[in-house]
């Protein structure tokens, strides 16, 4: 079993030189690139060399990434874990006081960039101008032929920082040995992928369309290159369908954006548009059941999965295709302990984060002295060993009457009414508030619906409801702020 990205490279020069392994569209050819294993991993190699020449012993040292995706991001990011750094990649989507805190936080030798943050934020340049690199560095330089094994594989290689709904991100602090201990958790379940679908074959590849500062983008990168398979790099989701289009895919990851686009196609008849994608994996934020039941009737394998960054993306994975767990997200997997601590969901073991940058505290708030990850999810798991969220237990309401009230469960309910755009529930007043936007003119058609879910409810679990003239606030990952 690989358990290193050195490992890794050669495995990409010895066994899969051959295959594709990446793939992307070029804006300036108006057509698909890709690069073959050998190549990917003589870049990577230029990689190590840059940083080497540029920075000397760069052990510990942190490099930051702030880009779309991209082939150069994937060699920025991997080769920086190779030469014995920390990568850094950071949300192009935050404003510059988030990303001047963070770039102050892991002070980082280099910024690796692409020239779009800097356009729209000046004040990259005027700070950090001395330090910042284009994507594209490493390719005047020779490949390195000295490489070898990192000297601790348990040591920093990663800073992943996440987006709270109240104050700073945090950082999470992953090593290579986090990571590796996750993969057989994404890459085991696939042989049930395979056997549904009647796959002989492990040449088929996946489209990467989340941004590669999302764990679950990293960890299908570094799964997909265990295995030599191809991945097909999506930059934009402005061009998701242009580059599904170009680019043969029969697996995805997708959040519920994504999936509402590809159910309205398949729903339409257009399943033409999605160039043979018939593998779904869900996961970071709750489904819609009737949408996962539609898409197995329409012939698609829909997986769900959950975990956190600071699980490197390990949790429970959920391939059965049975109706009557469409809102489980599966049995655990086997590469953590579990246990539920007054409902909360606790994981311990190899995948589990280091801990957060720069903040004992933070970490010791998450992380007891016997080594438990408490999530701050409240799950239950049922005696067939499925296992259900509930919700977050930060988000609990908890009334006057001393009534608990879970929030996520209320807005689960909302869910199918198709008129409601994006949905909040929270206390206001001393009620349970939903919060909705919506058409102004499905106003009265929503009410109804709230009503009718209202009806059976006990009484203190009741909703009233608000409208929002404007889509709700989210913050930099796109979740709902409460």
């Amino acid at each position: 079993m690989i358990t290193s990205l050195y490992q890794s490279l050669c495995n990409m020069e010895t066994n899969i030189a051959d295959r594709v392994a990446l793939r992307w569209y070029d804006e300036k050819k108006q057509g698909v690139a890709e690069v073959h294993y050998a190549q990917y991993a003589q870049d990577l190699r230029r990689f190590v060399a840059f940083l080497r020449a540029e920075y000397g012993d760069v052990r510990g040292k942190r490099v930051a990434i702030l880009a779309r995706n991209s082939y150069q991001y994937v060699i920025c990011m991997y080769g920086t874990v190779i030469a014995g750094a920390v990568a850094v990649p950071l949300n192009l989507g935050k404003d510059w006081d988030a990303i001047s805190y963070e770039l102050g936080l892991t002070e980082p030798v280099c910024i690796l960039q692409d020239g779009e943050f800097a356009e729209r934020e000046p004040a990259l340049a005027e700070t950090y101008g001395s330090i910042l690199k284009p994507m594209d560095v490493f390719a005047a330089y020779e490949p390195a032929e000295d490489v070898t094994e990192v000297e601790d594989l348990s040591a920093l290689a990663f800073i992943m920082f996440t987006s709270g709904t109240t104050g700073r991100s945090k950082g999470v602090m992953l090593s290579q040995k986090n990571l590796f201990s996750a993969m057989p958790a994404f890459l085991d379940p696939f042989d049930d992928v395979k056997k549904y679908m009647g796959w002989n074959t492990d040449e088929f590849s996946s489209l990467s369309a989340l941004p590669m500062f999302h764990i679950s983008a990293m960890t299908s990168l570094v799964s997909w290159s265990i295995t030599g398979h191809s991945i097909n790099l999506c930059n934009n989701l402005k061009y998701f369908y242009r580059d599904l289009g170009a680019m043969h895919s029969e697996v995805m990851a997708v959040v519920p954006v994504l999936l509402k686009s590809i159910y309205s196609d398949v729903m339409k008849g257009r399943r033409d548009r999605l160039n043979g994608l018939c593998v779904l994996t869900c996961g970071a934020a709750m489904f819609d059941p009737k949408i996962l039941s539609d898409m197995m009737e329409k012939g698609f394998f829909v997986a769900q999965m959950y975990g956190l960054t600071e699980t490197c993306g390990d949790g429970a994975w959920n391939s059965s295709q049975e109706a009557k767990y469409l809102t489980s997200v599966g049995h655990v997997d086997l590469s953590c302990e579990y246990k539920l601590d007054d409902g909360e969901l606790c994981m311990r073991g190899d995948p589990i984060m280091l801990g957060y940058y720069k903040d004992p505290e933070g970490t010791a708030e998450v992380i007891d002295a016997d080594g438990w990850f408490h999530t701050g999810d409240i799950a239950r798991v049922e005696e067939d060993g499925y296992m259900y969220l509930t919700g977050r237990k930060k988000n609990v309401i908890i009334l006057d009457s001393g009534e608990n009230v879970n929030p996520e469960e209320l807005e689960k309910l909302l869910v199918p009414c198709a008129d409601i755009q994006e949905c909040i529930v929270k206390e206001k007043d001393k009620k349970i508030c939903a919060l909705i936007y919506c058409d102004p003119a499905k106003q009265d058609a929503v009410k109804e619906f709230v009503t009718g879910v209202n009806r059976g409810l006990p009484l203190y679990k009741r909703m009233v409801t608000e409208f929002s003239a404007q889509p709700l606030p989210r913050n930099a990952m796109g979740k709902l702020l409460r």
